[in-house]
């Protein structure tokens, strides 16, 4: 038995459909509308989708895409000059060394936190976190969820925003923009859901009927408490597309081929369900991946670990490599190849400690270089921006036109520049009353103008 065929009982269908899928699709009613633009930009556009790739724990920038070689070099890493100035460990990353024009690599990253929660929490929200505004902070994801809800077609069954392999203490919500942006959260090594089976869907379709008819005889009957049970309501009308459409179960089913061909691992089966969601072309709008296990503090190059420097790299090799292939190859329904219409960065939340390894044989946390992997949607391929010193420890070339090292928000303005939205926006409407800008010119080293980051695309 294929292990990821969804299937849910009645009682489950029910239950995990009105309390999760529901409220992860939109709804214009419950979405603020005081939402300005603030400043003079010009989003790009040309994305009709984002996956966001979470190297969690932070990938060594200097044993991967930025690789500086010295006596912390296993001999078996295989460095090998790919391109110029691009040196890549071909024993863990043949893959992508081999695919070198198709992604774009950036080396002057770097990152305002140094520990795990809250890099992760900036990464998705593009800001400190602050206890006082944290349930009214929307992520990335949800940001661009609410910004393409116009972009829904009538027979769109997918979520907006989906989230693979993420905890839910480290996923950022909705924030002020309600529950209904919220990522749906699936776990690859779990049941994916949501899907009626064949043979039950008839007994579905008369159960939802009979919950409207006693739905209706309650807003007659309860009309004070209406705001509260409309809002349920929706929630399982906005859950029966998915629920229901025949369409839905294959985007769920992983072929075996394919996995062996991904990896057969828990990043390769997410990089296979994104490259379905996006073929699907059926609503979803952001893919956030997390690919946990980068934390390497000790014993970095040691195979017998359960994570460990080789098997990692050889993972997401294989993962990405597959990703960035079938989008090449396959097409929309307008013949346009799904690789053009999709924008990847791939990223940690900040890179490891410099030089040598430590006295554990591993590396520390380390927020003043990092390494990010970019493709897709106009990216130019084969290019690498900005530079760092002989050990990875500081940025000596930024590489582009804001001559300066590039931090989250920057990244975060190109998600949005992709997907043709005014990173300069503000949501007046907030529960603190403080307004809340998509991106925040001010940081935590003082003011800072955050922007696109022009010269991946030529």
């Amino acid at each position: 038995m294929n292990p990821f065929v969804p299937r849910l009982s009645r009682r489950e269908t029910f239950r995990i459909g009105a309390a999760s899928v529901g409220s992860y699709l939109l709804t214009p009613t419950l979405i603020p509308q005081q939402v300005r633009a603030e400043g003079n930009v010009h989003p790009r556009g040309g994305a009709e989708i984002c996956i966001f790739i979470m190297l969690k724990g932070g990938p060594s920038q200097l044993e991967t895409f930025d690789l500086k070689e010295g006596p912390w070099t296993p001999d078996d890493w295989g460095p090998e000059t790919v391109a110029p100035d691009l040196r890549l460990p071909i024993s863990v990353l043949p893959r992508l060394a081999k695919r070198r024009e198709k992604y774009a690599i950036i080396r002057s990253m770097e990152a305002w936190e140094a520990e795990h929660a809250r890099g992760v929490y900036y990464i998705q929200a593009g800001r400190l976190f602050s206890p006082a505004r944290a349930q009214e902070i929307p992520s990335v994801g949800s940001i661009v969820a609410y910004e393409t809800i116009t972009r829904r077609q009538d027979d769109d069954f997918l979520p907006p925003y989906l989230s693979l392999d993420m905890t839910s203490a480290d996923i950022v919500g909705g924030g002020c923009l309600s529950g209904q942006v919220n990522p749906l959260v699936l776990q690859s090594n779990g049941k994916l859901p949501f899907v009626v089976p064949d043979q039950e869907r008839e007994t579905f379709q008369r159960r939802q009927q009979f919950l409207t008819e006693i739905d209706g005889e309650r807003q007659t009957t309860e009309p004070r408490r209406g705001k509260l049970f409309a809002e349920i309501s929706q929630q399982y009308d906005l859950a029966y597309p998915l629920l229901s459409n025949a369409h839905a179960a294959p985007v769920f089913q992983l072929n075996e081929e394919d996995r062996q061909r991904y990896g057969a691992t828990s990043v390769g089966d997410s990089c296979q369900l994104a490259r379905n969601v996006v073929a699907a072309g059926a609503g979803t709008r952001f893919i956030q991946i997390t690919n946990d296990g980068w934390d390497l503090h000790g014993n970095a190059f040691d195979k017998t670990a359960g994570n460990n420097q080789y098997s990692l790299c050889e993972n997401l090799d294989k993962a990405l490599s597959a990703l960035l292939d079938d989008l090449e190859s396959r097409q929309d329904a307008d013949g346009k190849p799904l690789i053009d219409k999709t924008f990847i960065a791939c990223m940690g939340e900040f890179g490891r400690t410099p030089g040598d390894l430590t006295l554990n044989k591993g590396r520390d946390h380390y927020r003043f270089a990092a390494v990010g992997l970019f493709a897709g949607a106009g990216v130019q391929g084969g290019q690498i921006i900005g530079a760092t010193d002989e050990t990875a420890a500081k940025v000596i070339d930024p590489g582009w036109h804001k001559n300066r090292s590039i931090y989250p928000e920057d990244v975060l303005s190109t998600i949005y520049s992709t997907m043709g939205i005014d990173w300069s926006k503000k949501i007046n409407e907030t529960t603190s009353g403080r307004p809340f800008e998509y991106i925040e010119n001010i940081s935590p080293q003082g003011y800072l103008e955050f922007g696109e980051i022009a010269e991946l695309f030529g």
